[in-house]
């Protein structure tokens, strides 16, 4: 089995949400978290993930800091443990790649002394705030490429029409068979209201007809992601 060359730290929504980015690239990776419960939440959604405590350096070695992992991402849920694991992971390794997620912006800074390559603050989409978002990160060479950077960005609402496969289907079955280069912010169902369920929240939500995807990514992965949802049938792997 390839050893993973990515660690997530953090088994919450938001990591997921990155998991499943690395997971449709094929890039090896581990999910680390010291909640047993979110472990398993997070095995549950067929995501490798496994126990650890980060302020143990003999722990963060075990799990491949300074030898085959090459990038962190540090998505825990408070700034300070956040910081702690990038002033960790940066002594044991100072050729690492990190990346991290700041709840509040004063945060970055401390982040960037800490050690960390990159600082992510999430972002205002349609006037609405998306605290769960971070950009795409799928290998580290391509850190900064994300779609957020490309010139050709669509937001597209994406509704399953009359004789879709998806019928039925939950939305963690629909991220399994994603492969275009876009990111599925959410879906609306109208028969709820109009607002948009975020897929970053856990939600695994059961799709029907005339239930709306919100994507976000470039024109021709978005087309391409439209014809996959009205298919009668599923993509093959």
């Amino acid at each position: 089995m390839t050893p993973p060359k990515f660690a997530l730290f953090g088994c919450n929504p938001l990591a997921i949400e990155v998991a499943w980015r690395l997971s449709m690239a094929r890039l090896p990776f581990v999910m680390l978290d010291r909640d047993a419960a979110r472990v398993e939440e997070a095995r549950e959604e067929g995501l490798m993930a496994e126990r650890i405590d980060y302020t143990d350096d003999d722990a963060l070695r075990a799990a491949g800091i300074g030898s085959h992992i090459e990038g962190v991402f540090c998505l825990l849920g408070e700034d300070s443990e956040n910081v702690f694991l990038a002033i960790s992971a940066r002594a044991l390794d100072p050729a690492l790649r990190i990346v991290a997620v700041c709840q509040a912006p004063e945060a970055a800074a401390k982040l960037l002394a800490a050690g960390a390559d990159k600082v992510v603050d999430p972002y205002e989409i349609s006037g609405a705030r998306v605290h769960e978002l971070i950009e795409r990160p799928e290998v580290v060479e391509l850190m900064e490429q994300t779609v957020f950077g490309l010139q050709d960005l669509n937001i597209a609402e994406i509704t399953i029409p009359s004789g879709s496969w998806l019928h039925g289907v939950r939305l963690s079955e629909l991220r399994r068979h994603m492969r275009q280069n876009v990111i599925l912010l959410g879906v609306v169902d109208l028969e709820r209201g109009k607002e948009l369920i975020f897929s970053t929240r856990g939600i695994d939500h059961n799709l029907d007809f005339n239930d709306v995807l919100v994507v976000i990514g470039p024109g021709k992965q978005v087309e391409s992601f439209r014809a996959m949802i009205e298919s009668p049938t599923p993509p093959t792997a």
